[in-house]
């Protein structure tokens, strides 16, 4: 019998989060990581976001286009279920700060 180790503890391979060594499988998702284990399909994610980006489909959320990473998922998930990615967060930041030094140029003085 080969000795061969799956790619993580629960055997998950592809689908586990980068971000995520604790061998539980997060989904990443463009702005978001959610945890299929974690989660109760409450719905509160998906009543709460301001954009309707998450949608209850098949049993999974799924995150849509749109995304203004409010991060309200993530602050009002019970379950610790959803998390921002700090990519996505860090590069929204730097577009936003962008943006506003745009606009802090384009303003007359």
């Amino acid at each position: 019998m080969a000795s061969e180790r799956p790619a993580s503890p629960l055997g998950f391979g592809s689908g586990t989060s980068v971000d995520h060594h604790d061998g539980v499988r997060w989904v990443d998702y463009t702005n978001i990581s959610w945890n299929p284990v974690f989660c109760k399909r409450c719905d509160i994610c998906v009543e709460i976001c301001p954009k309707n980006t998450l949608v209850l489909r098949n049993d999974a959320i799924i995150e849509e286009q749109d995304c203004i990473l409010c991060g309200l998922c993530e602050r009002y998930c019970p379950d610790l279920a959803i998390e921002m990615l700090p990519a996505a967060v860090a590069a929204h930041e730097v577009r936003t700060a962008a943006g506003k030094d745009t606009a802090a140029a384009d303003e007359p003085r």
